[in-house]
């Protein structure tokens, strides 16, 4: 029996049992979006990372797979995906995250959002309103 994996025991012989939650022969991509989400947690330090590659190749379960380990954090870490069905609108995928982004904002409440309005307007150097 596997502790790793409750639905071990259901496993037959021969058979190839896979973790649910594992990403297996992507260690390196891992690593690499790890590592820059990390070095957004000193002050000033802000990454924008894109992910590239041809439909189908787990670059969503890459950055779910992330985004999961830095949900807790103090760093914000959205995505937005593109869907050629909005070619019509380029930036659809930069319209997801930055919806992403408010929603959290918002469901932090009242003050949060005052923070992050000053934050912006402060990064910017603009007056938003």
């Amino acid at each position: 029996q596997n502790s790793d994996n409750d639905t071990a025991s259901a496993c037959r012989p021969g058979q190839l049992q896979f973790l649910q939650d594992k990403l297996y022969g992507r260690d390196s991509d891992l690593s690499i979006l790890t590592n820059a989400c990390n070095r957004t947690g000193t002050p000033g330090a802000s990454r924008v990372v894109l992910i590239s590659g041809y439909s189908g190749v787990g670059k969503s379960a890459i950055a779910e797979h992330v985004k999961a380990e830095f949900k807790e954090g103090r760093s914000y870490f959205i995505s937005g995906k593109f869907d050629m069905a909005q070619q019509a609108k380029p930036l659809s995928a930069l319209e997801s995250a930055v919806n992403e982004f408010t929603d959290r904002v918002i469901q932090q409440g009242p003050q949060s959002v005052l923070e992050t309005k000053k934050k912006i307007i402060d990064a910017t150097n603009t007056d938003l309103g």
